[in-house]
């Protein structure tokens, strides 16, 4: 399934920035950070072919401390892209000052999507989806800490207790805000809650297509930190911005359907999921060890990859399993079918969402191109089993850092076959210092260089 926005070819003919005085061109970069250009009302007209001009190395090989890398096929002294705005994901931020936002793609100077363009990585992957006769929908549940006080002394806001009263009156103003601001925007919200750790909460996306649930996570993620910031509050998306306190994960739900039907969902099978949905957990199962560092990618993800957080520590599967990396969601009886999906739990938002979910359907895909048999379910928290009964079970762990994962991430054949090899180069290459500049710190230490980062 190809991604419904296009960039308008027709400059403000159709009125799409009417009111708008300053459009916010974004993207999101290998080492999980949005960035953007600000385009003044003058440079409007042209902004659907033009977009904004960006380095080829700014837009690939800027580390998380804003490092600017070099590979041997990318020089960071060579090189321009446009970043050419997808004006049919536009929204509105602020319709009293005029400012609006919108997600580009990373395009080469004649117009033709650049190779290290992630947006465009997704859409490819898409386009073999709708050739197998896949419908795919994805939504994110986006944990994040808030924060009072400053960046060099930051407090959290709340003290619990977990999804409790208390935690929401205090920061009731907060949540209203945060809720009209989303909705103002175009971002649909299933709900939004105090999480279980202190200062923590989560907003979940309605579901969409996988080009527009990654805009629009990165939509919320903006929308989110300027709302804390009228309320005089900091926002992290940091997998761990305080260690020792809860972590922040960013769950992708996955749904598929072939044939008008939802593939996770039969109700004569004995596992309850269809023939096509088992292959797409399977394959799953066979690939995400070897992908984590795309599903994360800081040097903290894996400081939040620890049993007993719910953070999907152990590769295998489970109905409701919180534990599991992969956790089966059947729906509510009476609506399998509109809601059965897969929940990807080991994701967060260090990650490129687009090379995330780009990699979470190009495992599912793999398992129905490869007939993958689903392994057993695990129906109890895998880290109570023996080291031999897990591995009887074919229960798996991660690798321990990210140093490691990396190593897997490009040993992996899926891996080389899905992302462009200009794109994977710069995406190691980022990742890698992240590895070698945090990796030997503690996680104190890196949680404060970090925390307001993501």
């Amino acid at each position: 399934m190809t991604s419904p926005h296009k960039a308008n070819e027709t400059g403000t003919e159709d009125g799409v920035f009417d009111g708008v005085s300053a459009l916010l061109v974004a993207y999101i970069d290998n080492a999980g950070l949005a960035r953007s250009k600000v385009l003044p009302r003058a440079r409007l007209d042209t902004a659907a072919a033009g977009g904004a001009t960006i380095s080829r190395s700014v837009a690939s090989l800027l580390a998380v401390d804003d490092a600017v890398l070099s590979t041997p096929n990318i020089d960071a002294a060579i090189g321009d892209l446009r970043c050419i705005p997808d004006l049919g994901a536009l929204a509105v931020l602020d319709a009293e000052r005029g400012l609006a936002w919108a997600p580009s793609d990373l395009c080469r100077l004649d117009g033709a999507p650049d190779p290290i363009c992630q947006r465009t990585a997704l859409k490819d992957v898409l386009a073999t989806a709708e050739v197998a006769g896949f419908d795919f929908t994805v939504g994110f549940e986006l944990e994040f800490s808030v924060f009072r006080g400053t960046k060099d002394d930051p407090v959290l806001a709340h003290a619990g207790p977990g999804y409790g009263n208390t935690p929401f009156i205090e920061l009731e103003a907060f949540h209203l805000d945060l809720l009209e601001a989303l909705a103002a925007a175009g971002v649909p919200v299933s709900q939004l809650h105090p999480e279980y750790g202190n200062g923590q909460l989560e907003v979940s996306l309605e579901p969409a297509d996988p080009v527009t649930a990654a805009d629009q996570f990165l939509l919320a993620r903006l929308v989110i930190a300027r709302t804390a910031q009228a309320h005089g509050l900091l926002v992290s998306f940091s997998p761990v911005p305080v260690p020792g306190e809860a972590t922040n994960g960013c769950h992708i739900h996955l749904s598929a359907r072939r044939d008008g039907r939802n593939v996770f969902h039969d109700p004569n099978s004995p596992t309850g999921i269809g023939v096509a949905g088992e292959h797409m957990i399977a394959g799953v199962l066979a690939h995400v060890g070897d992908t984590v560092a795309l599903l994360g990618g800081s040097v903290l993800s894996f400081t939040r990859l620890r049993p007993h957080s719910w953070a999907g520590s152990y590769i295998c599967w489970g109905k409701g399993n919180r534990e599991a990396s992969v956790r089966y969601m059947a729906g509510q009886q009476g609506r399998e079918d509109a809601q059965a999906n897969m929940e990807l739990k080991v994701a967060d938002a260090a990650a490129n969402p687009y090379l995330a979910v780009a990699a979470f359907l190009a495992m599912a895909l793999d398992g129905v191109d490869k007939d993958l048999t689903l392994s057993p379910e695990i129906t109890v928290d895998p880290d109570t089993l023996t080291e031999a009964e897990r591995a009887e079970r074919g229960v798996r762990t991660f690798s321990p850092d990210l140093g490691q994962a990396l190593v897997a991430l490009e040993s992996s054949e899926l891996v080389t076959r899905t992302f462009h090899p200009l794109l994977l180069e710069a995406y190691l290459t980022v990742r890698r210092h992240e590895w070698t500049t945090y990796g030997r710190m503690v996680a104190e230490e890196v949680a404060a260089r970090l925390r307001f980062r993501y």
